[in-house]
């Protein structure tokens, strides 16, 4: 168990994406929330095949960020004896969720008559609530979405010599209430990882990369349950009920880290960038760093348009 500058104590598996009753059976690992027997049904391993991340930053990282041109690690950051990364996290759409649910469905009930398809009502939209799936972020009011693939085309155009970059399973960290995957990506040339396995473009394990998607087996869509997943089979059809008191658990997401070199800069066009950014609201517990603060919506909205009529 350590703890980071964030005051926030986490447990983590280095080169391992570790399901949910792999952390479970993992000795060592004592974490309440993580061990609640008492959650009701929820849908499980549903797979959802996301094509956009996002980065979230405060006022002081958008600024760096339409000044830089592009994204690049925090100097105080780079400062450390640490690893070089740029953060993302999958940007879940309403329609990735709704084809997420559309296959567990159809793998639930392989033969539903159209009929049986018409009356099934909406269920992921029930679970579906944490943090993974929130428009609000922890990390600042400023967000940018790229697709995945437009963004790997960046990177390999200036940093990888023209060649693929390289997927890689980087670690499972385990907070109190949060699983969180990380896969890295490398240039080859970059040697630092070679211990750390591929990421797979398919198989059973959490999370890959596939044809411009990655594609993550959610195991924890929620970080309270009141609602009941009832499955009936006879009926080929999936309903939730209201359950009882509020039961917190673990909830699960995938971020993706950007390997940069000291001095690294991923540069994009100025106008894309301005196209890529909106706001949201900052989600507690906030984790913005001093001397970064929340602002709120409209003030935000006010400064990034303040933002591109000065550099417009």
């Amino acid at each position: 168990m350590t703890q980071t500058a964030r005051d926030c104590k986490r447990t983590t598996f280095k080169g391992q994406h570790l399901s949910l009753s792999d952390l479970k059976e993992h000795s060592g690992t004592e974490n309440k929330n993580l061990s609640n027997k008492n959650v009701p049904a929820y849908p499980e391993s549903v797979e959802f095949r996301v094509q956009k991340v996002s980065h979230v930053t405060g006022e002081c990282g958008l600024r760096a960020i339409f000044l830089n041109s592009g994204f690049r690690q925090p100097p105080e950051l780079a400062a450390n004896d640490q690893r070089h990364f740029i953060w993302w996290s999958l940007a879940v759409t309403s329609d990735d969720i709704s084809s997420a649910e559309e296959r567990f469905l159809t793998s639930s009930f392989p033969n539903r008559s159209s009929a049986q398809i018409r009356n099934q009502p909406p269920i992921l939209e029930h679970f579906t609530t944490s943090k993974a799936f929130q428009e609000k972020s922890a990390y600042g009011n400023f967000r940018f979405i790229f697709s995945f693939k437009e963004l790997l085309w960046h990177y390999v155009k200036q940093f990888c010599g023209g060649q693929s970059p390289v997927l890689r399973v980087y670690e499972t960290v385990l907070y109190k209430q949060e699983i969180q995957y990380t896969v890295v990506v490398h240039p080859h040339h970059i040697n630092l990882y070679d211990d750390y396995p591929r990421l797979p473009s398919q198989s059973d394990g959490v999370c890959g990369y596939y044809d411009g998607a990655i594609w993550w087996r959610c195991q924890a869509p929620s970080e309270a349950y009141t609602n009941k997943l009832e499955v009936n089979s006879f009926d080929g059809r999936v309903d939730v009920r209201q359950d009882k008191d509020k039961e917190f658990y673990v909830w699960d997401n995938v971020c993706v880290a950007f390997h940069m070199e000291p001095g690294w800069v991923l540069r994009v066009d100025r106008n894309k960038l301005f196209n890529r950014v909106n706001v949201c609201k900052v989600s507690y517990p906030c984790l913005l760093r001093a001397p970064e603060t929340p602002l709120k919506l409209n003030d935000a909205k006010k400064k990034l348009a303040d933002l591109k009529t000065k550099m417009g």
